[in-house]
């Protein structure tokens, strides 16, 4: 009778004194198991309606790969590897196991709460007949890489070492369980600050909506037609005696005819100096007004923007 895969598999460590394979596995959607073996470095994968079936197919697949290692050429078969001679390439390797895994991971990380994968390409070599694809998954600040002659192998690749770890929960049996826990304080930082952004949306939007739809007139910001029809229509008397002094070439400086006018129309002003770069002072200056008036710019040319603001308005 015939050994096992797993049994032929433990009996070659036992010889070749490499150590015990290490194994790995993952539930599936559809309730079956995904099992990962890695020995000496080399890898496998397989697929089973049990962790039993998975374990087995997982062992045959490691074992034909470890055949290709010079000295293990000679490592007996079984029936599972007999079976499986033509899956002697990763796709061949992925086909067996029938899934989609990037549908998976995805499906996972939506069942437990966590920011969706992401998967490229971020490295291609070898030669033009030969390529080699190196593909990165990410799950916020996870990132796991695979490795095939295909691109599509290596994002499947990338995807089922992303759900080894991510699936081990925080357990501490890899530094990949620290990963998870700094990934779902960093998720819950990003939810914060996103709730906090849609909180502030709104009620900026609401705010709009109450200073527009409230009937609150008092906030609301003055038209200029309105300001435009106030001067228009100031009373007869001051206007007459704004316009002597705006036509007059009788003051000896901007600044003394800009008095003389507020003069006229009755009107006062506020005048504060900002803060500014320049030598020259940059001035505010307040109209009180029934439409408070507000003008900002240098002093040297300030009073005259004023005058041609009244001009303009007062016709």
């Amino acid at each position: 009778m015939e050994k096992s895969t797993v049994s032929a598999l433990q009996e070659f460590c036992a010889q070749t004194k490499t150590g015990n394979p290490v194994y790995d596995y993952i539930d599936g959607d559809d309730g079956g198991y995904i099992c990962k073996v890695v020995l000496m470095d080399i890898e496998a994968y397989g697929n089973g309606r049990s962790k039993r079936d998975a374990k087995h197919l997982a062992a045959s697949n490691i074992m034909r790969k470890l055949r290709k290692v010079p000295g293990f050429d000679s490592l007996g078969s079984t029936v599972a590897d007999k079976r499986n001679d033509m899956n002697d390439s990763l796709m061949q390797e992925f086909t067996n196991l029938n899934r989609d895994m990037l549908k998976e991971l995805r499906d996972y990380c939506v069942r437990h709460d966590m920011p969706l994968p992401s998967i490229e390409i971020v490295q291609q070599s070898g030669q033009p007949n030969a390529p080699e694809f190196s593909a990165c998954c990410s799950v916020a600040s996870i990132k796991r890489y695979g490795k095939s002659d295909s691109k599509k192998d290596a994002r499947q690749r990338a995807a089922i070492e992303m759900l080894c770890i991510i699936s081990k929960g925080e357990e501490s049996v890899s530094d990949g369980a620290t990963d998870l826990v700094s990934t779902k304080q960093k998720n819950l930082e990003l939810d914060s600050n996103i709730d906090d952004e849609e909180s502030e949306r709104r009620r900026k939007f609401k705010t709009y909506r109450e200073l527009t739809d409230a009937g609150g007139d008092e906030v609301q910001s003055t038209k200029l037609c309105d300001r435009h029809n106030y001067f228009k229509t100031f009373y007869p008397a001051l206007k007459t005696s704004a316009f002597e002094v705006i036509n007059s070439k009788e003051y000896g400086s901007i600044m003394e005819k800009y008095t003389a006018l507020l003069e006229a129309l009755k009107l006062t002003s506020k005048v504060s100096r900002l803060e500014s770069t320049t030598m020259e002072p940059f001035l505010q200056i307040e109209l009180k007004c029934d439409f408070n008036c507000l003008f900002i710019g240098l002093e040297s040319v300030i009073y005259k923007q004023i005058i041609d603001y009244l001009r303009d308005m007062l016709v």
